[in-house]
Parts: C-alpha cells; structure tokens; sequence
C-alpha cells in the first residue's frame, strides 16, 4: 500500500470518531445557550420584564 492510501484510511477512521463527539459537543452547547428562548411568547415576556427592570434602574 502507498502512503496516501494509509493516510486516507486513517483520516476517514478520525472522521468516523470525531464527527459524533463534535455533533454532541455542539448539540450540549446549543442546550445550554441561555439567550434562545424555548418558546416564542416566553422569550417576549422575558424582554419585556428586562424592560421594565431597566426603567426602574434609571
């Protein structure tokens, strides 16, 4: 076998091990990320008592 056959082969053995953990990795981030309201309504009404906590601060 030539060289760039084992590094193929070896490149596409990463890729197989990798891909998953960097879909999890990424997936748990994306869970995780406290400024994307779960529901549409949800997130307007924690912009709008944002609001109202700013005006009382002024």
């Amino acid at each position: 076998m030539s060289i760039a056959i084992v590094s193929f082969i070896v490149l596409v053995l990463v890729a197989i091990v990798l891909v998953p953990v960097l879909v999890r990795v990424f997936g748990e981030a994306a869970g995780r990320n406290q400024n994307r309201p779960d529901d549409e309504e949800e997130g307007r009404e924690e912009q709008d008592q944002s609001g109202e906590e700013q005006e009382r601060r002024e």
